[in-house]
């Protein structure tokens, strides 16, 4: 029975190889990597300018109605529509960081980026906001009001609707100052990118949101 040797330029020649195939697993692991990266911020990005802009518009409008003491179903209809968007927005964040990282080739840069997903629970918050406006527009049409005074349990719910979003664009600004100060606007994605600010961002969405998991936002019958 023949015995078989590698010779020592087939054992050169095997481990040649066995570099080039280790170093092209890995030049494409990191064109991959870096492709979902940059796919993923970029909507995430969106997701978290929308939120910041609709938040900007409902809380310009509550203070107006605060004020007035009441608010017409136009203006209900328009805090509807924010809150909405808003909801599908902080949802969508949620199933993009839950996704992000399952592909073996994906890893946040930091530790610090993870999140735990028991705190996925503010996100029901919007939720209740958004049915609260669409049982309050829907009795008005129905007794065919034009308008709700704010009073009694109503202007409460909208005070501490109120409070939560004059927070949010605390948080906003708060972090904007001290990450993207003074930089130019076409230059402000590929920073979020880079480095990551969305799952920070999230994260700050979920601490300004908490507070409210146990307010009642329910229709009083």
């Amino acid at each position: 029975m023949r015995s078989y040797k590698i010779s020592k330029n087939n054992s050169i020649l095997i481990i040649i190889g066995t570099l080039i195939i280790s170093l092209l697993i890995n030049v494409y692991s990191s064109v991959m990597n870096s492709r979902y990266k940059l796919l993923i911020g970029k909507e995430t990005y969106n997701s978290v300018r929308e939120i910041k802009t609709r938040n900007e518009s409902i809380l310009s409008l509550l203070d107006q109605c605060i004020k007035a003491k009441s608010v017409t179903n136009e203006e209900m209809l328009v805090l509807y529509k924010n809150y909405t968007v808003i909801s599908n927005e902080y949802n969508n964040l949620w199933s993009k960081y839950k996704d992000y990282g399952k592909e073996e080739i994906i890893s946040f840069n930091k530790k610090s980026k993870t999140l735990d997903y028991s705190t996925e629970m503010p996100n029901q918050v919007y939720s209740r906001i958004e049915t609260l406006l669409f049982e309050y527009l829907s009795l008005e049409m129905k007794n065919h009001n034009e308008k709700i005074i704010l009073e009694g349990n109503v202007i409460e719910d909208f005070i501490s609707m109120n409070n939560m979003s004059q927070s949010l664009n605390d948080f906003y600004i708060d972090f904007n100052n001290t990450n993207i100060k003074d930089v130019d606007e076409e230059k402000k994605e590929s920073i979020y990118i880079k480095n990551e600010y969305w799952v920070d961002i999230l994260n700050g969405i979920n601490s300004v949101v908490e507070p409210y998991l146990n307010y009642d936002y329910t229709l009083e019958k």
